[in-house]
Parts: C-alpha cells; sequence; structure tokens
C-alpha cells in the first residue's frame, strides 16, 4: 500500500514538473527574434529564350509582426496589415526551431528548358544570422528541394492569401 501511495507522489510531481517546464521550452521562438522578406514570381519563357515575369510578388515581415504585402506586376498594390501570434509563432517555429537556418544550400536552380515556373526568394535575420535561399517549384527544380523550405513557402503563401 505505501509503495502504491510513493508512486503516486512520484508521479504527480513528474507531470506537474512537466507543466512547468513545457511551456518555456515552446515560447523559446516567440522570444527570438525574426524578419522575413519573401518574393514570389510566376515565370514564363519567351519564344527567344527569355524568362518574364507574368506575376512578381514581396511580403516583408518584421519582428513586430507587421507586414507588407506588394503586387509587383500590374497596377502598383500594397496592403498593410499585421499577421496573428499564432501565424507569426508558426512562421518562427519552421524556422528557428526546426534546424533551417542551417539548410545547406542556398539556390535550388531550374532545369533548362522549362517554360512555365514559379522562383522563390526567401531573406530571414534572426539576430546576428541571415539566410537567403532561392528555389523554384519542385516539377521545374533541377534538384530536389528539402520539404523544410517547401512548409516555409507554403505557410508564406498561407498568410498572403489570408491578408493579401
Amino acid at each position: 500500500m505505501v509503495n502504491k501511495f510513493l508512486i503516486a507522489i512520484v508521479a504527480i510531481i513528474a507531470v506537474m514538473a512537466a507543466l512547468v517546464v513545457m511551456p518555456g521550452i515552446g515560447s523559446q521562438p516567440t522570444q527570438q527574434e525574426l524578419n522575413i522578406e519573401y518574393n514570389r514570381q510566376n515565370l514564363t519563357r519567351l519564344e527567344d529564350g527569355r524568362l518574364v515575369a507574368a506575376s512578381a510578388e514581396d511580403l516583408v515581415i518584421g519582428n513586430d509582426r507587421y507586414a507588407v504585402y506588394r503586387n509587383l506586376t500590374g497596377p502598383p498594390d500594397e496592403k498593410r496589415f499585421t499577421i496573428s501570434n499564432e501565424e507569426m509563432n508558426g512562421l518562427k517555429g519552421l524556422i528557428l526551431t526546426t534546424g533551417f537556418m542551417q539548410v545547406p544550400g542556398t539556390d535550388y536552380l531550374q532545369k533548362d528548358g522549362i517554360v512555365n515556373l514559379t522562383k522563390y526568394t526567401l531573406k530571414l535575420e534572426s539576430g546576428s544570422n541571415s539566410k537567403t535561399i532561392s528555389w523554384v517549384n519542385q516539377g521545374a527544380s533541377e534538384v530536389s528541394v528539402p520539404s523544410i523550405v517547401r512548409n516555409i513557402g507554403t505557410q508564406l503563401d498561407a498568410v498572403i492569401k489570408g491578408h493579401a
């Protein structure tokens, strides 16, 4: 009987300790500074071989969650908004806690002869660290683009879709 009681007390203490430690683990990314600039271009190859932008967009998100979206083709279009804490924490989680800043390579080039493609450029600053990475959509890429890179692009596309 005493052993069961002692085990129950130890289990309760362990659960309480885990509850105290876990919020600190989950909040680490939100304490780190992160500034994001994301560019997306839909490109089409002309008969003479040149690639031209059918559309181009730019999204800048500051650490304060303030964002500016610009449509760079057609009539000037600029939207200013604030992203939610959940969106910013999701981005920080993808970028700062997954090891994204250590992903090898900075450019994932397109295959030769591709007629239509989407090109992405992501510039990140976190404290004294910075990273710029460029890639194209998976079907147009010369090499496999890491899924972590594509996931961040998808998350930023969702921010654009939800706010712009």
